[in-house]
C-alpha cells in the first residue's frame, strides 16, 4: 500500500506532528526501506518499539512491515512490569527504542537488560547507555520475501480497563480491512484532513489513522494528546475536517464556556465511541459535527459503526459487512431483537480478525469459539439492525440480591449538567453483596454528592441508585482516554457523601 501510494504521490504529505514536521509519502517510503535493510533479525520475528511519535516511529512501523517483522509497540510510559510481561509473552527477539523515550522511562532502560538485542534510534535525547544506533549498524544479512496479507503485522495491547493487558496477534490483512473501512465510514477523499491525539502503540491512530490517510490521499494530523483548551484552535489552524475521539473527549468540549466561533471551522465528522444520543445530538447543535459512533475492538476493528448518510445516535450502526454479529444469553442461545445480552462477532472471511493472544492461550479459548469472538460486551440489536453497546458483562455490581449494569448508571449520571464524565464501581457492604459508588468528575462548582443522588434518584430504579458519591478532580485513565475502575480508591471516607449517613437512604 505505501509503495503504490509512493508511485502514486510521492510528494503528498502523510502526517504532521505537533512539533510542525512534516513527513511525505516518498519520505517514508524511502525510510521505510533504509530501515528494514538494517534490521539485524529474521522475518517473523517479534520486536519490541517504544518511541515518541514523529518520523522514526512512522518509518520504522513500515520498515518492519516491509520486512514481515512483528511489531509490538509500548506506551512511552509502560510500566517495568507491563513491558516485562509483555516482553515474555511474545518472545521478543529486538528491543528498538528511542533515546527520548529511554531518558523519560526507567522501565525500559531494564527492559534493554532481558532482551537478547537492542538497538537505539536517535531522537534528539543523549542515549546515555551503550547499544548501537540503529542507522549506524550495516545492512543486514537477511533478504527475507515480503509478508503475505495474513502474515501477522503486529502484537497490540487491548485497551481494556479491568484485569491485565492482553496482546492480540493482527494480520496485515486485517489492519487494512479495519483503514478500509473507516475510509469508507467516514467518506475521507485526498483534501481531508483528520486530527488524531491518541497514543501510537495502540490500534486507534495506527489503523483507523495512519493507514486511512495513505489509502485516500487524506492528511493526518498526529497531535500526542488531547488538549481541550487548544482542540479548536489546532482545529482551525489546519483544516481539520474530521477527528478521532473516544471517552469523555465530546463531553469535555461540549462543556466548556460556548463561544461565536464554536462553529468557524471545517470539522464536518467524529468517528469513535462512546457517543451518548444526548450528548451526540447536543455536540451537533453548537458545533456542527456529526459524532459517528462505532462498535469496534483491537481484536476485531469496527463491526458496526454509523456513517453520514446513516446516523442513529445513541447506536453504534448497523452491522458492518464484513461481520456476522449475534447477541447470545448465558447458555450462548441466541436473543431476539432488542434482548441485551452478549455481544459475539465472525468475519466472513480469513485473516480479518485477531488469531490469539500471544502467550494466552487460556485467554484465547476462553473468547474464540467455533470462528466467534465472544466480546464480553453487553449490547442489543432491534429490528432495524442497529447495535446498541450497554456496557462490559464484568461491569455489574451485585447489590441486595439485584444485578446492577454500571453502565446504565454512568449514563444517568453522565447526563447531568454540569458532569463532564463519571465511573460507577462496586465497594464493600457491611449488609450483604456490595453497595454503589458513583465517582463524577464535574466542570460546574456546584455539583456534589447530594445533586448527583437526586438527579439517581429520579431516573434509576431504586436499586440502582448510587448510596455513595464522590466528586473527584480526575478520573484514572488509560492511553486511549478509557477510564481504568481498578485504579479509582473503593474506600470510603468522609470526603465521600453517603446517602445513608445523610439521612436519604434508598432502601
Amino acid at each position: 500500500m505505501l509503495d503504490r501510494r509512493a508511485r502514486e504521490d510521492p510528494d503528498a504529505e502523510l502526517v504532521r506532528f505537533d512539533d510542525g514536521a512534516r513527513l511525505l509519502v516518498g519520505e517514508l517510503e524511502v525510510g521505510s526501506r533504509r530501515i528494514a535493510a538494517k534490521l539485524p533479525v529474521p522475518r517473523g520475528s517479534r520486536v519490541l518499539t517504544c518511541l515518541r511519535p514523529g518520523r522514526e516511529a512512522t518509518e520504522l512501523m513500515f520498515g518492519l512491515a516491509r520486512r514481515g517483522l512483528v511489531e509490538v509497540p509500548l506506551a512511552l510510559d509502560v510500566s517495568r512490569s507491563t513491558a516485562e510481561a509483555l516482553r515474555a509473552a511474545v518472545g521478543a527477539d529486538l528491543l528498538v527504542v528511542g533515546t527520548s523515550a529511554l531518558a523519560g522511562n526507567p522501565a525500559l532502560d531494564a527492559l534493554l537488560r532481558s532482551v537478547p538485542r537492542s538497538v537505539l534510534v536517535h531522537e534528539g535525547a543523549p542515549a546515555g547507555v551503550d547499544h548501537p544506533l540503529l542507522d549506524e549498524l550495516p545492512d543486514s544479512h537477511f533478504h527475507d520475501l515480503p509478508p503475505g496479507p495474513e502474515d501477522v503485522l503486529a502484537v497490540l495491547s487491548t485497551s481494556g480497563t479491568t484485569g491485565r493487558v492482553k496482546a492480540a496477534e493482527l494480520p496485515h490483512r486485517a489492519a487494512l480491512r479495519h483503514a478500509h473501512r473507516v475510509s469508507a465510514t467516514m467518506r475521507y477523499a485526498p483534501g481531508d484532513v483528520l486530527l488524531n491525539v491518541f497514543p501510537w502503540n495502540h490500534v486507534n491512530v495506527r489503523h483507523t489513522a495512519v493507514l486511512p490517510a495513505l489509502i485516500t490521499g487524506a492528511r493526518l494530523v498526529a497531535h500526542g494528546r488531547f488538549s481541550a483548551s487548544r482542540f479548536w484552535d489546532v482545529c482551525r489552524g489546519e483544516g481539520v475536517t474530521a477527528f478521532n475521539f473516544m471517552g469523555a473527549m465530546l463531553a469535555i468540549l461540549d462543556r466548556r464556556e460556548p463561544t461565536d466561533r464554536d462553529r468557524h471551522h471545517a470539522v464536518r465528522l467524529a468517528y469513535g465511541a462512546p457517543a451518548p444520543v444526548e450528548l451526540a445530538r447536543r455536540f451537533h447543535d453548537r458545533f456542527g459535527v456529526r459524532a459517528l459512533e462505532a462498535y469496534a475492538s483491537t481484536e476485531l476493528g469496527d463491526v458496526a459503526t454509523n456513517t453520514p448518510q446513516d446516523w442513529r445516535p445513541g447506536t453504534a450502526g448497523r452491522v458492518v459487512a464484513e461481520y456476522e454479529v449475534a447477541v447470545l444469553d448465558p447458555s450462548g442461545r441466541r436473543l431476539p431483537p432488542g434482548r441485551t445480552g452478549q455481544i459475539a462477532a465472525r468475519p466472513r472471511q480469513p485473516g480479518m480478525m485477531f488469531r490469539r493472544y500471544a502467550g494466552d492461550p487460556a485467554a484465547t479459548a476462553s473468547v474464540l469459539r467455533d470462528g466467534w469472538f465472544h466480546t464480553g460486551d453487553q449490547g442489543y440489536l432491534d429490528e432495524d439492525g442497529y447495535l446498541t453497546f450497554a456496557g462490559r458483562r464484568s461491569d455489574v455490581v451485585r447489590r441486595r440480591g439485584e444485578n446492577i449494569s454500571t453502565w446504565e448508571v454512568e449514563q444517568v449520571v453522565r447526563s447531568l449538567p454540569g458532569v463532564v464524565d463519571a465511573a460507577a464501581i462496586g465497594v464493600a457492604s457491611e449488609l450483604t453483596d456490595e453497595e454503589l459508588l458513583v465517582v463524577a468528575l464535574a466542570a460546574d462548582p456546584s455539583i456534589d454528592g447530594r445533586s448527583v443522588w437526586e438527579w439517581c434518584r429520579e431516573r434509576l430504579p431504586r436499586h440502582a441508585v448510587p448510596r455513595y458519591v464522590r466528586i473527584a478532580p480526575e478520573l484514572p485513565r488509560n492511553g486511549n482516554g478509557k477510564v481504568v475502575k481498578s485504579r479509582i480508591p473503593t474506600q470510603v471516607d468522609p470526603s465521600t457523601w453517603d446517602a445513608d449517613r445523610s439521612g436519604n437512604p434508598v432502601r
